[in-house]
């Protein structure tokens, strides 16, 4: 891991979480914490494996438009540390989430008060390039239209200096990045050809090489359950022009059904699918995954009387205790009549989007 000449973290989403959380005497959030604590991490191992520098692939806080103060107060803390003390030079993009208007306007920004402690923000219509040990490192941060990112990567690309390596950050959506996620962003083909070493994007939350060359960053900790499956961390970029991705410590999300594995269950958020006759088998359940060290649990457990008998989705939630087990009837319902179905991709997405109409994230 030594020669290492800068490290990347994206979508760190700070925010004060509500699920599985709680706020210390000096209003810490225990889940900001995590995500700080996790940025730190990150920045430790690189500077460690002799990077000098940070860079963000965007969208710094979660909340778009509105940051609590005590959100902007420990992460500028942090940063401020990770410049001042490590010994980091930090650059940091704009992604959607920081931003109060469709594009990128630098008073809308919310990291522009970063420039104060000396990091670096890239936040307009116009590319901004850096210079780290004779690599280009470019950055176009966020585009409303995916057509007019394009046209501002191209015009770039006739720029470059083809004897040095140039390496590209962005915030946009990547088709393929995430599987199963329906293709509503930028082929990674589009980007082939422009001279770029290496197309680096945040904005999905899957670390993965779509195709050589192009890859999706990744957030840096998993955030909710619609996180299930992926692959959170950071990304070390080597003096020799390979790459590496390292997950931190910060808990993920995942979900177990009949699996009671502690190397999978311990430390983690973890959702717990199962058909069961009574409550009381559900608290068994849910007491033995907390024995084996879960860090939060969250039920989702259907009544095998809810299900008897059910032929269609309306006879199947008949009988439901909740909206949330309406959801997950549905679901289930919907996998038994088409195979082709992943119940539990679906289910996740489902109540993730519960959990955001709700307020609860």
């Amino acid at each position: 891991m030594n020669n290492v000449l800068y490290g990347l973290i994206s979508d760190t989403h700070y925010h004060i979480w509500d699920a599985f959380s709680k706020t210390s005497h000096d209003g810490m959030n225990s889940r900001l914490k995590i995500q700080l604590d996790a940025t730190k991490e990150a920045a430790i191992a690189a500077k460690n494996a002799g990077a000098k520098a940070l860079f963000h692939g965007g969208d710094v806080f979660h909340v778009r438009g509105s940051i609590a103060p005590t959100v902007l107060h420990y992460t500028s803390e942090l940063y401020d540390w990770i410049i001042n003390t490590l010994g980091l030079d930090m650059y940091i993009l704009a992604g959607n989430h920081d931003l109060e208007t469709n594009d990128s306007v630098f008073a809308a920004n919310a990291s522009a008060s970063f420039t104060k402690i000396g990091a670096h923000i890239v936040c307009s219509q116009t590319p901004q390039t850096f210079d780290i040990d004779g690599v280009k490192v470019h950055m176009v941060s966020w585009y409303n239209d995916h057509k007019s990112l394009l046209n501002t990567i191209k015009e770039l690309s006739k720029t470059l200096d083809p004897t040095v390596p140039n390496d590209l950050i962005i915030h946009t959506s990547i088709n393929k990045a995430i599987p199963g996620m329906a293709d509503v962003g930028m082929e990674a083909e589009e980007f082939k050809g422009l001279g770029f070493r290496y197309v680096f994007s945040g904005h999905y939350h899957n670390h993965k090489e779509v195709i050589p060359g192009v890859i999706s960053i990744g957030a840096l900790t998993h955030q909710n359950w619609g996180d299930i499956g992926t692959t959170a961390g950071y990304m070390l970029i080597h003096e020799d022009g390979k790459y590496s991705q390292h997950e931190t410590k910060a808990p993920k999300f995942i979900e177990i059904e009949e699996d009671m594995d502690e190397s999978l269950i311990k430390g983690n958020y973890v959702r717990i699918r199962a058909v069961i006759e009574a409550d009381a088998d559900g608290k068994k359940i849910e007491d033995m995954v907390r024995l084996l060290g879960a860090t939060g649990v969250a039920r989702n457990f259907t009544k095998r009387s809810s299900l008897v008998g059910a032929s269609t989705a309306t006879a199947g939630t008949a009988k439901i205790d909740s909206l949330k087990e309406s959801v997950s009837n549905y679901c289930l319902l919907l996998s038994k009549s088409d195979p082709s179905i992943d119940v539990t991709k679906l289910t996740a997405a489902c109540e993730d989007i519960l959990s955001h109409a709700e307020g609860k994230e």
